[in-house]
């Protein structure tokens, strides 16, 4: 028991790592950022590619500075990131002041001298009050949904892992490294936002040991996802069925008395 709660473990971790943002990238999405806070036009135009080259994007710039908090920010980190087209990124900034938060997604690609990073798309957004608190993960005070989701999560690789082990020691069993993969195997998806507590579930999707605990940047909500253990399901049956034949005598057989 202890080895497969140690591979799920291993699992959701895996699910949860992410390299870190480009230095370069890192360096001109801030200081874009810190430009259009501050106003300073030329610095900002600096760092726009042609994919901002449009008549209106100075009076754009200035409405989104409009929105975004006075004076320089009590905390600013890349908090995620996903790559755009074949060495683009799309980078997600933290800015926290002391009345609001800001996330930032500055869309950059090498369009520039010696493929410099230029800015080809920019979004600013103020969070409402306690929204980071609420997408952090945590067991208290969620309702009866979340326990049983989070149960069942854990519950599927382990009931999978078991009858995988049931498999391999079953004597008799013909095909038995068939029956041990399919074993493993998961159908359907079910998930949940944690944060909010709504989820879904969906048959398109068949994989091994399908289970995951993620989420897209280091402030966003975290998803938690499993699949059915139908393979196993399957192989248990098969098991049972193995067993009561060894158990019936065969037919024209009786049996003895005491």
């Amino acid at each position: 028991m202890r080895i497969w709660i140690a591979l799920l473990a291993l699992v959701l971790l895996a699910g949860c790592a992410r390299a870190s943002l480009d230095a370069g990238a890192d360096r001109t999405a801030r200081d874009f950022y810190a430009a259009v806070q501050a106003g300073d036009w030329p610095r900002a135009e600096a760092h726009l590619g042609p994919a901002m080259a449009r008549p209106d994007r100075t009076a754009g710039l200035q409405e989104v500075r409009r929105a975004l908090p006075g004076g320089p920010p009590r905390e600013a980190r890349s908090v995620g990131w996903t790559p755009v087209g074949r060495q683009g990124v799309s980078a997600v900034h933290l800015y926290r002041f002391a009345q609001a938060d800001v996330v930032v997604s500055t869309v950059l690609q090498p369009t520039g001298p010696g493929g410099r990073m230029e800015v080809a798309g920019f979004v600013a957004n103020r969070l409402a009050p306690g929204v980071l608190e609420t997408n952090k993960f945590g067991v208290s005070g969620r309702s009866a949904r979340h326990y049983g989701f989070l149960a069942s999560a854990m519950l599927s690789p382990l009931v999978m892992g078991a009858v995988a082990l049931m498999a391999a020691t079953t004597r008799g069993l013909r095909f038995k490294l068939g029956w041990i993969a399919l074993a493993l195997v998961g159908v359907g998806s079910a998930w949940i936002n944690w944060a909010t507590g709504e989820g879904g579930f969906t048959w398109a999707q068949i994989g091994l040991v399908n289970v995951g605990f993620g989420r897209a940047t280091e402030i966003s909500p975290w998803i938690i996802r499993f699949s059915m253990p139908v393979g196993a399901l399957l192989v248990l049956a098969r098991l049972l069925t193995l067993k009561d034949s060894r158990a019936s005598p065969p037919p024209g057989a009786t049996r003895e008395g005491p």
